[in-house]
């Protein structure tokens, strides 16, 4: 097993228990939601993506779209297929410590945002009755994916397929193959889309566009419910640090919170080293011939960019003495004047040099 395969397994036992936090701190508040719909009414519509003003229909509708889709997001902790699965199934082992290092980046970014403004950390949520917050929390984090994510991104990617001649329901089910060549610039339009709609101040605004380019990310490689599933469970732990601040529980979940975090930029870590450490392998498994070979094309190119006066051979023909050669595919030499070809192995790179000391000839005709 190699380390990001270990690390990995870490973070999905953390994320799990994450998860475990938000379900339970969701479902013990939604009582309180039902019965806090007749004052939503009251809530300011800053909370709701375009304004909504929010009635006692629509807001049970919305309580309950989102609560069908937050269930949804949890099929794959039961249930393993396709569907439940997401986007791309074989890529799903990873999923767990992206949402590690979402979790990073999103403590460190407020963190950072925090010391900037202080009065970023200032929400007039924590006013409202914890029902209605709930409510808030839950249904922002899976609406910001339908209407933040989902729809610019499956606009640009029908757009993209039909321009390539793969639109299909398959493929726009199951875009990642299609459109990974493209992913980030989806991702970078569809953040600066966001920022666009919402309008936020400038801090805020910072803040979205990060969420947001992950987020899309996760929609995009791993799917839908994946994404809606992260969304969800970072809300609600956030709420469940001001449900228990009074307690001795708000101090545990915040040191669950920078542990998780921790897991996150070190799963950065390892990801790199890993790769890094891949190449080397790649390298040190390469066959003598293979390296020679490639010693060979890096000469060759080099001469390709070197004016052909510059060059100069060291050695002479040995059958008429010329020393003017023209330099094969195969690295050999080839008199000028009489034909004559010394083999690669004899003469070697090293009867070719420029000014710069590498040595190696262009081919001419």
């Amino acid at each position: 097993m190699n380390g990001l395969d270990l690390i990995n397994r870490i973070n999905k036992v953390v994320s799990y228990i994450g998860i475990l936090i938000a379900i339970v701190v969701f479902f013990y508040l939604l009582p309180f939601t039902f019965g806090e719909l007749s004052g939503l009414s009251g809530i300011s519509s800053s909370y709701l993506y375009f304004k909504i003003k929010m009635s006692y229909d629509l807001s049970y509708f919305f309580i309950i779209l989102s609560l069908i889709l937050i269930i949804l997001s949890f099929l794959p902790l039961v249930f393993k297929n396709k569907i439940s699965e997401g986007f791309d199934s074989d890529n799903n082992k990873y999923y767990y410590s992206v949402f590690s290092i979402y979790i990073a980046v999103l403590i460190f970014s407020s963190f950072v945002m925090e010391l900037i403004d202080p009065a970023i950390t200032v929400s007039k949520i924590s006013t409202y009755k914890f029902g209605v917050q709930n409510f808030i929390y839950a249904v922002s984090s899976v609406f910001q994916v339908i209407i933040l994510e989902f729809i610019p991104i499956t606009v640009l990617t029908a757009i993209y397929l039909a321009l390539t001649k793969n639109l299909k329901l398959l493929s726009l089910l199951n875009p990642y193959k299609y459109v990974k060549d493209v992913m980030f610039v989806f991702i970078i339009i569809t953040a600066s889309l966001s920022v666009f709609i919402t309008n936020y101040n400038t801090y805020e605004s910072i803040l979205l566009y990060i969420n947001t380019l992950i987020l899309s990310y996760v929609y995009i490689k791993f799917g839908f419910l994946k994404s809606i599933n992260i969304s969800f469970v970072s809300s609600i732990i956030e709420l469940s640090l001001v449900l228990f601040s009074s307690s001795l529980l708000s101090t545990v979940i915040s040191l669950f919170l920078f542990v998780w975090a921790f897991l996150g930029f070190y799963t950065i870590l390892i990801y790199y080293s890993g790769k890094s450490g891949n190449v080397n392998k790649k390298n040190a498994e390469k066959t003598d011939e293979q390296l020679k070979e490639e010693k060979n094309n890096e000469i060759l190119s080099k001469i390709k960019k070197t004016d052909p006066e510059k060059l100069w051979i060291r050695s002479a023909c040995p059958n008429c003495g010329n020393v003017e050669f023209k330099l094969n595919d195969d690295l050999s030499l080839q008199c000028s004047q009489c034909g004559e070809t010394i083999d690669k192995d004899a003469s070697g790179p090293y009867n070719i040099a420029i000014n710069n000391n590498y040595i190696y000839r262009n081919n001419r005709n």
